[in-house]
């Protein structure tokens, strides 16, 4: 479900970024992210009322939420290529020229721009490689996703009751 929920925010956001605002678009996509991976919360908890007896530890939900943001990055990173390539192959051209109105419009000095300028064309030769493009892509939501699988991970741990002897 998250794959297919970060997918989906992808299909919806890039295509329509001109229209809805690149930094709108950009919002929509990093809170889509954090929507996306609500669904480990209950596959984590699913594992510890049906597999775990009503117990899991820290890191075995950690595991299970590593293997979903790993399923999940994996759609997004197909997402952005398929897009990338046949959907809106000139969404890197938009971007840069809107960022680059951006910083005009706010006054930014010459040199800092065409240093901007500078880091858009060499970012822009990195996607001539579709396998790289998509690992990048691969990236993109992991650090989110960790952060989300760590609270989450301590949020359903519940370990078994220790027995005390007493003296």
């Amino acid at each position: 479900m998250s794959g297919m929920c970060m997918a989906l925010l992808l299909f919806i956001c890039l295509p329509f970024a001109p229209k809805l605002g690149y930094d709108t678009s950009a919002m929509l996509a990093f809170f889509g992210k954090i929507a996306a991976l609500i669904p480990m919360y209950f596959g984590m908890q699913a594992y510890r009322k049906t597999i775990g007896d009503g117990l899991i530890t820290f890191w075995k939900a950690f595991n299970i939420g590593l293997l979903v943001l790993v399923i999940a990055s994996i759609f997004y990173a197909i997402s952005w290529v398929i897009l990338y390539y046949w959907v809106a192959p000139d969404f890197t051209t938009n971007f840069t020229t809107f960022y680059i109105e951006q910083m005009k419009a706010h006054g930014s000095p010459a040199k800092d721009i065409a240093a901007m300028q500078a880091q858009f064309d060499e970012a822009r030769k990195t996607p001539l490689n579709p396998f790289l493009n998509g690992a990048v892509a691969f990236t993109d939501p992991l650090l989110i996703g960790l952060i989300i699988t760590l609270i989450f991970s301590g949020i359903v741990r519940k370990k078994p009751p220790t027995l005390e002897l007493g003296r």
